[in-house]
């Protein structure tokens, strides 16, 4: 076939007769169209493509040659991650390819098109956030393939309450009704020597609290224990797992949050302790009539939850209570970040508070599936995981509309609470148990 010759600066296509070969020249017109002018949401369908298009050359074709509608339409197909990690550090032209948040937008609303994030953030990036939601729809639509799953049993002979992990997933540390303290080093984990289980273990007493461990925290290598014997108990990791100070409350301790010189405690006496660890001091306040049973935050709040069915947000520089929200059904536990406010309740349902501005406005209740008490929640921006008493854990999609990516039923008894970090997933089972989950590749 012969093209046909145009004329008023188009595409002209001629046929050289000794090479059989087809020359184009352009008249007017640049290689490329405008970047501004392309949308990958309409998408590129190659299929539109005809013969009389194709350019022949001698030159080889490389990626930096082809038409970028081209290239963006491949890179829909390549993990965000490797766009990122490998091929924006190709060429200055694909760094900047993928620079402008505008093309990692549009890439999650094609894969997910429900409203994400759920709440508003000026401090959102796009590109890390499309890295973790593609990472965490493929670890966990299928975790049975592309997860090393395990239950750790070794010293524990009660009910685990508290699970905890650090130092980017590779340090586990979990509290039981026996009273036993267990640090596990995951990274020792070798999924084809079944006697590394033990070894990962690195420190265990059945003597670190004389009462049930109930909550678990951390900063940077110094651990935090809180206990129904009233005390909470720092642990330096760097020494062996070391006490190295402990504070007596009036009550067991529910729930921790811990930073640099400062830990806050929910009480089962209703107050909220606060301590800070260069003194000997222990402060509390009581702003609510029932146990305290959950607590988390950030710079400018402190939020907890009560048996009394109220959330109650303390303004750390006020000094005071700045807003109570009364709830149908008490919190059992609650997840603040990222501007949002995800508390799992009573009956098992979710429900999310735009956290922006300080309003702590209600936006929806959620019936995530759960048959029991909803005993704990963690949001990140690749996904929402949840546990319950009804024996297991589901992992949702991180929009308005959380449905279900995957449902784990492997505990035999209540999941009563979940720790998550850098991809790493460990729960405590009643069923005197650990169930943890490691990404292939993370090993």
């Amino acid at each position: 076939m012969v093209p046909s010759e145009t004329t008023g600066g188009d595409l002209v296509h001629k046929m050289d007769k000794s090479t059989d070969k087809i020359i184009s020249t352009d008249e007017g017109q640049g290689k490329y169209p405008p970047s501004d002018s392309i949308s990958i949401e309409d998408g590129v369908d190659i299929t539109d493509l005809q013969i009389d298009d194709v350019q022949y050359s001698e030159e080889p074709l490389t990626l930096d040659k082809l038409p970028i509608e081209i290239l963006m339409y491949i890179c829909n197909f390549l993990d965000a991650k490797f766009l990122v990690n490998s091929l924006s550090k190709v060429c200055r032209s694909f760094q900047d390819l993928f620079v402008s948040d505008i093309y990692w937008k549009t890439r999650i609303k094609k894969k997910w098109p429900k409203p994400y994030p759920p709440v508003y953030d000026d401090n959102f990036c796009w590109r890390e956030a499309c890295i973790v939601r593609e990472e965490c729809f493929r670890v966990w639509s299928k975790p049975d393939t592309t997860c090393h799953h395990f239950f750790y049993k070794e010293a524990i002979f009660a009910p685990v309450d508290a699970v905890h992990l650090m130092n980017n997933g590779t340090i586990l540390a979990s509290g039981s009704r026996d009273r036993y303290l267990n640090v596990l080093d995951l990274s020792k984990y070798n999924p084809d020597d079944p006697a590394s289980i033990k070894a990962m273990k690195v420190f265990s007493d059945h003597k670190a609290h004389k009462g049930w461990i109930w909550s678990l925290a951390s900063h940077e290598n110094t651990l935090c224990s809180g206990s129904w014997d009233t005390y909470i108990k720092l642990w330096d990791l760097d020494n062996g797992v070391k006490e190295y100070n402990k504070y007596k409350c009036k009550s067991a301790i529910l729930g921790i949050h811990f930073e640099a010189n400062q830990i806050y405690a929910a009480g089962y006496d209703r107050h909220v302790y606060i301590i800070d660890p260069r003194e000997s001091e222990v402060h509390r306040k009581r702003y609510h009539r029932r146990p305290v049973l959950c607590l988390a935050a950030d710079d400018k709040y402190i939020v907890t939850g009560s048996e009394d069915k109220t959330i109650a947000v303390f303004d750390r520089r006020a000094g005071q209570v700045y807003k109570t929200i009364q709830l149908e059904s008490f919190a059992m536990d609650i997840s603040f970040s990222h501007q949002q406010l995800w508390v799992a309740d009573k009956e098992g349902n979710l429900q999310l508070y735009d956290a922006s501005l300080g309003q702590f406005k209600h936006i929806k209740t959620y019936d995530v599936g759960h048959k029991g008490k909803a005993t704990g929640v963690i949001y990140s921006p690749g996904a929402i995981f949840t546990s319950s008493t009804d024996n297991t854990i589901k992992v949702l999609e991180p929009n308005l509309s959380p449905a279900a990516i995957t449902t784990i039923n492997d505990h035999t008894a209540p999941v009563t609470r979940l720790a998550y970090q850098n991809g790493v997933l460990a729960s405590a089972g009643s069923d005197v148990s650990i169930g943890i989950w490691i990404p292939k590749q993370t090993l």
